[in-house]
This record gives C-alpha cells, structure tokens and sequence, in this order.
C-alpha cells in the first residue's frame, strides 16, 4: 500500500452512541491509516471525546457550526450563520485558497484552527444524502456544504462509500450535485439512488460499506448457540406509519419465539441510545420482549467494543438496523436484515446475501426462522466474505484521490 493522505480530518461524523455510526468512524480510521496516513481527526457535533479516545481517536467540533444545545431559535441562528459563512468562504475560493483561508479566519475563526494542518478533508460514510421527512432538512444542507468548506479550505477531499438517495425534491438534489463537484462520489450501492424520484445525475462509483473493513480485536470465546435480534425504532423514516411499526414489533416477537423453539438463546438488543433524536433501540427491544413468554435476555448496552465481542461469539444476528450486520459480517457471523430502507438491500446484495434481506413491512415470519434454523444447523462462518471484503475496499481506494 503506497497511497498516502497526510493530516486527514473525519468531517459529518456520528455519535458514537451509535455503535454502527461508531464502528464506521473505527474502520474510516483503520482504513487511513493503512493508506499512510500521518494523523487521523474526527470533526463532531457531539462530545464523544472521551470514548473515541479509547480508540485513538481525536474529537474536534464540525467545521460548519451546527449546536445541539441552547436555545432553539440560538441555535438556529448559529447555524444559519454558519452556513451563510461558509458559502462566503465556499465563493472566495473561486479567486484563490488563500483569499478563502482569510475570509475563514474571519468569519470562521474555529473552523480555520481546525483545518489548519490539515491534508485531506475525509466525508465520513455509512450516511445516506436523501430527502427526509423535513421540509427544511439543515442537518442535510450543514454536511453538504461542509464537503465544499472542507474542500474550499485544503483543495483535498476523500468520500467514503455512503447511500444517495431517495432524493424526491429538486433543491436537494441540487445540493448534493453542488457540494460534490469537487469530490469523487462514492456510494456503498445504488438501490437509494435509483429509487429517488427526482433523478440525480451523477458518476459515483460503487464500494462496499467502509464498517466491513473494521478489524476487531480477536476473542478467544466460542461461538455459542445465540441469536442475537437488534431493534429499531424507525418511525422517523419517510416510508413508515405507525401500524406498519407496531406489525413490525408483533412479527418479530414471532420470529423471536420461533428461534426459541429452535434451541437458540435469544438475545434483544439494539444500536443506538440517542432518545434525543427519537433513536432509541433499547425502547423497541423492551417492547418486543414485553410480548415473549420464554426465558430471553435484553442487552442493554450499546457500546461498539461490546457489540463486536458479542457478534462474534454468537450464531446468528438477525438485524433491523444494517450496520448490526454489517459487524456481524466483518467477525464471521451470518446475519440475516430486516430492511426498512433500500440500502440494506442494496448493501448485502454487493456481497451476494440478497436472499437474507427482508422488508421490515412485509415480514414473511417462517422464512426468516428457516433462515436462522438453516444457519445455525450448519454451524456457518462467513469470515471469507468479510475477509474478501474487506480487500476489495483496500484496493478500490488505493486509486482514489491518491
């Protein structure tokens, strides 16, 4: 591996009170530094400081201000700030990347502290540019225009594999086309594109999730006789209504009996614990457990290092959100989706699992058990396909932005 990126900054990152979105950030920096790279930053929102830290991982703040706390309408007016300054910035470098780094040191004071040294600008992945429920969606337009900032400011940036897609309004599509002329796009798969009703016209190409490329630390623990369910809530997706979510919690509680019935243990458990944007898996575990008669267990911590040791010594993960199989995958566990949007779909069938995703509103109760029964008979390792995947994401960016 020749390819070097120098000083990378991780912008658009996640908390990491998501484990997928944590996991994402741990395989990014993985990845760049396998590629040479001097130092790795994550740019966030969120004060996740201290648990990056256990990884090394640096936190600063987001280069396009965007505040979690304060006041609402405080808070509205620094982002709209924010984002009037960085197009300020965005404009001056179209004289010259020294004419934007002033503007920068001016409007944006933070902002230029931040990027200074910086090599590359790195657009974290596992994220999905679309048209929410929102009218006015600013966390969209703030890591759209913090892809132009970054590259305004160091003339360098590198995506990581993400979903486009659904996009369904025209000025979204606009902006997602705006903030990545200057960026080769990088999408995990196209279903999301292809979906979106206001067609976006745009050369990506196509690699595997970044999470795949994560390299666990190894357990010595066998691989025991679990499966593991993870929860979501995800009522807050464009295509869900509420009895569509509460059919979902009653099949799966089906399922969850039926893999009893099997002989495995079953284990509820879930992602994300961030209440605050209506993302709390463990709620939906609870309500699912709520509805067994069975002796099972409710894990109730989310933390990544734990999920991964868990995955990897369990039989199989049956999964709503996809980055629960996507770390399933990356130790060797067969996982089996419960998709409640394209890119699951679109994601496993790179890998040629397509028959192990379902939709979420349309769950076929006796397949998905068959599958686990089926899995777990066997006694099936998939670590050949996280190892062949894992490759293939190495090789595809060592052409990239080198």
């Amino acid at each position: 591996m020749t390819t070097t990126r120098g000083h990378c900054l991780i912008i658009n990152s996640y908390s990491f009170r998501n484990a997928g979105d944590a996991a994402i950030m741990l395989a990014t920096k993985q990845l760049l530094e396998s590629q040479g790279a001097a130092s790795v930053t994550l740019s966030s929102r969120y004060d996740d400081s201290s648990e990056y830290s256990r990884f090394g991982l640096r936190v600063v703040p987001e280069i396009v201000p965007f505040p979690a706390e304060g006041a609402r309408l405080g808070r509205a007016m620094r982002v709209l700030y924010g984002l009037a300054a960085s197009l300020v910035v965005i404009a001056g470098s179209s004289l010259s990347r020294g004419v934007a780094r002033t503007i920068a040191r001016a409007l944006l004071p933070r902002t230029s502290r931040i990027l200074e040294g910086t090599d590359t600008v790195v657009v974290a992945g596992g994220g999905y540019m679309y048209s929410s429920k929102r009218r006015l969606n600013l966390s969209l337009y703030q890591s759209l225009v913090s892809i132009r900032l970054g590259h305004a400011l160091t003339g360098s940036t590198l995506m990581m594999p993400q979903s486009i897609g659904p996009v369904t309004r025209r000025l979204d599509r606009g902006l997602i086309r705006w903030s990545l002329r200057h960026t080769t796009a990088v999408v995990r798969e196209r279903l999301s594109l292809a979906a979106s009703t206001v067609p976006v016209q745009i050369t990506a190409r196509e690699i595997d999730d970044v999470a795949f490329f994560y390299s666990a630390p190894a357990t010595t623990d066998a691989v025991g006789d679990v499966c593991r369910i993870v929860a979501m809530d995800w009522r807050w997706s464009t295509s869900v209504n509420q009895v569509a979510f509460e059919e979902y919690v009653r099949r799966v509680a089906e399922i969850a009996t039926r893999v009893h019935g099997l002989g495995l243990r079953v284990v509820l458990g879930g992602h994300s614990s961030l209440p605050e944007h209506e993302q709390d898996d463990l709620v939906v575990a609870k309500m699912i457990s709520e509805r067994l008669s069975f002796p099972h267990d409710v894990d109730q911590v989310t933390d990544v290092a734990h999920l991964y040791r868990e995955y990897a010594r369990s039989r199989v993960v049956v999964g709503t959100r996809l980055h629960a199989c996507i770390m399933a995958i990356s130790v060797g566990t067969p996982a089996i989706s419960l998709q409640y949007q394209e890119k699951s779909r679109g994601v496993l069938r790179r890998l040629g699992l397509d028959r192990y995703v379902h939709r979420v509103d349309e769950l076929d109760v006796d397949q998905v058990a068959a599958q686990v029964g089926e899995i777990a008979a066997a006694e099936a390792r998939w670590t050949q396909i996280a190892d062949r995947t894992r490759s293939s994401i190495a090789n595809a960016y060592e052409g990239i932005g080198a």
